[in-house]
């Protein structure tokens, strides 16, 4: 059995296609099916069976996947006392809620200096739950008030909203949610904002991402309720009333439960949770 074998098995499990860990590691389908299929026949075993979600780990994919999580993570700690850098990048997919994660740029930021290694990416998802669920995400920055026993995390704290404008804005104008976010993440925290038909009706402008929102606040398109650790820092914005408590809502780090993480996220994964409690100013208890 070759480490090499293992470590295109843990791409498969991580991706949940043969496609998707050939992306990953730089070799095509078939190469991963080879190396795949010589694992099984070196064990005796199979260690997948297709399922609507994909490639999912049989009984015996799963002891080898415990096996091989435990080879990876040693083989990283060795590398790092040794201080021999790893050869292979490690790709990190972020979904975050409404495209939260790009207030979080400077922080992931200082974790790529960190770890060279690491290559973020983050996605255009509205709902990082169906991200991580569907394998299109590795880790996610969620809004949720509990997390689904199919994931795996910890709440960094909790986030307030305010309706802030540009200071020297006169009867600014009411912006909302568009229909994307609406459909996205229903009657959830975006419910501080105008959305759906009613938004339509008025006349409401109307955005499908934290960014959107925020930048129309700020080029003085009208007035919105922000996430406040982020608004508060914008020195052009004013708050126009105190936090709704209604409208807190508690934010997460999540992976998958059944899908270890890799060298790179797993330290990606404390650092943020320390970065962001910091960050947003509210650890969580």
């Amino acid at each position: 059995m070759e480490w090499s074998d293992l470590k295109v098995f843990l791409a498969a499990v991580r991706t949940g296609s043969y496609t998707a860990a050939g992306r990953r590691l730089g070799i095509n389908r078939t190469t991963v099916g080879r190396r795949i299929d010589a694992l099984e026949n070196a064990l005796g075993v199979s260690l997948f069976q297709h399922t609507p979600n994909g490639h999912e780990p049989t009984r015996e994919g799963l002891e080898l996947l415990a096996t091989a999580s435990v080879i990876e993570a040693e083989m990283d700690a060795l590398l790092t006392r040794l201080d021999v850098p790893g050869d292979t990048p490690e790709t990190i997919r972020i979904a975050s809620s409404g495209g939260l994660a790009s207030e979080f740029l400077p922080e992931l930021a200082r974790f790529q200096d960190q770890e060279p290694r690491a290559v973020i990416e983050l996605l255009g998802e509205n709902d990082p739950l169906d991200a991580l669920s569907q394998r299109r995400a590795d880790l996610a920055i969620a809004l949720v008030r509990v997390a689904p026993v199919r994931l795996v995390g910890a709440q960094v704290g909790v986030l307030s909203q305010a309706p802030y404008a540009l200071r020297d804005a006169a009867n600014p104008r009411v912006l909302g949610w568009g229909h994307e976010m609406e459909t996205a993440v229903p009657g959830q925290w975006t419910i501080a904002n105008p959305s759906g038909e009613a938004a339509e009706e008025a006349g409401t402008p109307r955005f499908n991402s934290w960014q959107q929102l925020k930048q129309a606040v700020l080029a003085g398109m009208g007035q919105a309720s922000l996430w406040c650790f982020a608004a508060d820092a914008e020195p052009s914005l004013k708050r126009l009333a105190e936090p709704d408590p209604r409208h807190e809502y508690p934010l997460w780090l999540l992976r998958r439960t059944k899908s270890p993480p890799g060298p790179c996220l797993r330290k990606l994964i404390p650092f943020l949770e320390t970065a962001l409690q910091k960050r947003i100013g509210n650890p969580a208890e």
